[in-house]
């Protein structure tokens, strides 16, 4: 199949959502740190998905994956991330890890461009250079303005969740958290799927498992569980 006929099947397909929690010690996958030698079982765990999918990674600390659900793509998207942190530090050669996935995306041109929403701006790195290509929102709770409009208008999109971008009154995660309201990540994402041409949706940010703190609390949990149902309703409606 053509590269023009299969962008055009691509588009035609339906997404569904996919849990990767339930794969990841199957496949190996250990949280925070990917040894790219290992990149033949993330080809095994690619070619058992569908074509387009909302991708649930389960805690944050598998935020990698999203690279490589990023360079399966056949067409190449503007990543739109939503995240307390920009996740552009610099890693060991030879691994990838949840703080460095989108710096691997820019540096080996898997994406056309990235616009992070929602990250604490103490953690930009004023002396990387890299820093340079993104785009960035502070806050996520204002009104979208025109030139951000422009700029998600008929693109491919990547769209990717971290849940920590949210205040802690909302959800509970397991890294330190932003100040975004749950209303405004939900108006962010349906102006998105409106304008925008979303290839693929990923969402992390669970808090690490404690069976104990489900049982004391289980509304860390129930709340989690809302807010995932709440973005997902959007792209599979």
């Amino acid at each position: 199949m053509g590269i023009l006929n299969r962008k055009k099947e691509f588009f035609k397909e339906q997404f569904r959502f996919i849990n990767l929690k339930e794969d990841f010690y199957k496949y190996d996958f250990r949280p925070k740190y990917f040894d790219l030698s290992k990149k033949f079982a993330v080809k095994k765990l690619l070619n058992s998905l569908p074509k387009k999918s909302i991708a649930y990674l389960g805690s944050g600390d598998f935020h990698y994956i999203s690279y490589f659900l990023i360079g399966d793509l056949p067409i190449k998207p503007l990543l739109i991330l939503f995240d307390n942190h920009f996740d552009m530090n610099e890693a060991w050669e030879g691994i990838l890890t949840c703080g460095s996935w989108v710096r691997s995306c820019i540096e080996e041109d898997l994406i056309r461009g990235v616009l992070i929403v929602g990250a604490n701006k103490e953690y930009i790195d004023t002396g990387d250079v890299l820093y340079s290509f993104v785009d960035y929102i502070e806050d996520g709770n204002k009104i979208l303005d025109l030139d951000t409009i422009r700029k998600i208008k008929g693109m491919p999109v990547y769209v990717s969740v971290d849940k920590d971008v949210l205040k802690e009154e909302i959800v509970k995660t397991s890294w330190d958290q932003g100040n975004m309201e749950l209303d405004s990540l939900i108006n962010w994402l349906k102006f998105i799927n409106v304008y925008g041409k979303v290839l693929g949706v990923d969402i992390c940010g669970e808090p690490e498992y404690n069976p104990i703190m489900d049982f004391v609390n289980p509304q860390i949990n129930i709340a989690n569980k809302k807010v995932n149902k709440k973005i997902c309703n959007i792209f599979l409606n």
